[in-house]
């Protein structure tokens, strides 16, 4: 056994004597050489070549070998600004990555970046790494116009009740695009066009959609803003509101104050004559949908039931005004109220066919009168509001004339909608002034 061991250590230290003498030979020149192969494969990632830049200050970043310094210069600027490529993570072959921080462009135009390369053991890359950018620091115009099938009211909205509408702009050929924007929400053009003996200039118009409205919330003022951008990202804005009105939309309109102050404060009539007060709806409403009247207590016993009211009918109306503002033309049929309606309350009619006020040769400025006829002597009677202010908006036919009634306002009400109904609400939209066909 101790012979065998020997041998075992013998051939040992001859193969450590020949590797001491493959160290000593060739294989030393080999290890100790110094590295003069110059670096190459490097590129720049940001920006991109061709790219249009809106910051003047820059990060340049990119590909080189690792422990590589690199120059960075721009076509203009006598300045230079370095980085050195760390190890990617993860590992890409040979190669690091690099950051050169607050590379300054100058003033507007077109650049040239210019990398130099310069590996550890000081070989410079044969070529240098460019790229040519454009600097862009001015934001192409922007102009609003207005808004197809909106009309813009007296506080400078836009008023629609459409579920979509188109907003009109233009800008010029050194813009990339156009939008409209409010919160996150952006719209774009469907078209663009030029206009005509205007060099440069385009028009555009963008599609917009209602947000969202139901009957509860029937409206919504939307301010948008309208932008043009360029390819380097600059941007210019112009605001502009849309008044967004959905159907589903009611109001009373008075004079009275609700109190007839006092007893005696009434108004009567006979067989023929007749009571109208004069209103005018706000713009979004299309129809008169109900007639209200304050019915006070004519102090006559029901002769078949002491406990029932003594109400007699009468013929409720809504009338065109005439050229001297006063009644003219009736604008529906005439309802009949029918009897025993109850007494020192209100009594609230409601049109079985609405009255459509949106014609402004007949209803102008969507003004209009609502009454009625009396069909009995001196029933039924109706409250007088002699609280000041009056407002001189009421009459009274006496077979020739109108009388106009100027100590009190005659408790008659109207119920304007922008719906030809009350029932069946929806949040479909209409356009401001839109006829429904019955």
């Amino acid at each position: 056994m101790r012979q065998i061991r020997t041998k075992r250590f013998a051939f040992a230290v001859a193969a450590v004597a020949l590797l001491g003498a493959m160290l000593l030979g060739g294989c030393e020149k080999d290890l100790m050489q110094a590295d003069e192969t110059p670096p190459s494969g490097s590129y720049i990632t940001n920006p991109a070549d061709g790219e249009a830049l809106r910051s003047q200050i820059i990060n340049v970043r990119g590909r080189a070998e690792v422990g590589a310094t690199v120059e960075v210069t721009v076509s203009g600027i006598d300045s230079m600004w370095t980085g050195v490529a760390a190890p990617a993570v993860p590992n890409d072959g040979d190669q690091g990555r690099f950051t050169v921080e607050n590379v300054n462009l100058g003033d507007e135009g077109t650049k040239t970046i210019r990398a130099v390369v310069t590996d550890l053991y000081g070989n410079t890359a044969r070529e240098p790494v460019e790229i040519e950018v454009e600097l862009d620091l001015t934001p192409p115009p922007i102009n609003f116009e207005y808004v197809i099938d909106a009309e813009l009211d007296s506080l400078g909205n836009w008023a629609t009740g459409l579920p979509n509408v188109t907003s009109v702009g233009w800008t010029d050929t050194t813009a990339a695009g156009a939008r409209v924007r409010y919160g996150i929400n952006y719209f774009y053009p469907d078209v663009y066009d030029t206009i005509p003996g205007e060099i440069d200039t385009v028009r555009f118009e963008v599609p917009m959609n209602a947000p969202p409205l139901t009957g509860a919330d029937p409206e919504s003022l939307v301010q948008y803003y309208m932008e043009s951008f360029d390819e380097a990202g600059n941007v210019s804005s112009e605001p502009f509101a849309v008044h967004w009105i959905a159907e589903g939309k009611d109001t009373v309109l008075a004079w009275d104050d609700g109190n007839y102050g006092s007893i005696g404060n009434e108004v009567t009539g006979q067989n023929g004559m007749q009571l109208a007060v004069q209103f005018q709806a706000p713009t979004w409403a299309n129809y008169v949908i109900e007639i209200q009247y304050y019915v006070m207590n004519d102090n006559v016993d029901n002769p078949n039931d002491p406990q029932a009211p003594s109400t007699k009918p009468f013929i409720a109306y809504v009338w065109r005004p005439n050229q001297q503002m006063r009644p003219g033309i009736p604008g529906n049929e005439g309802l009949n109220s029918g009897e025993l309606y109850p007494e020192d309350e209100w009594l609230f009619l409601t049109l079985p066919n609405s009255v459509q006020i949106t014609n402004n040769e007949w209803y102008p400025d969507k003004q209009f009168f609502a009454g009625m006829q009396w069909l009995h002597r001196n029933n039924p009677i109706f409250g007088l509001d002699d609280n000041l202010p009056i407002d001189y908006m009421s009459f009274r036919w006496n077979w020739t004339e109108w009388e106009q009634f100027t100590a009190h306002d005659a408790m008659v009400r109207a119920k304007v909608s922008d719906i030809p109904s009350a029932a069946g609400r929806t949040a479909i939209i209409y356009p401001v002034g839109h006829t429904i066909t019955q």
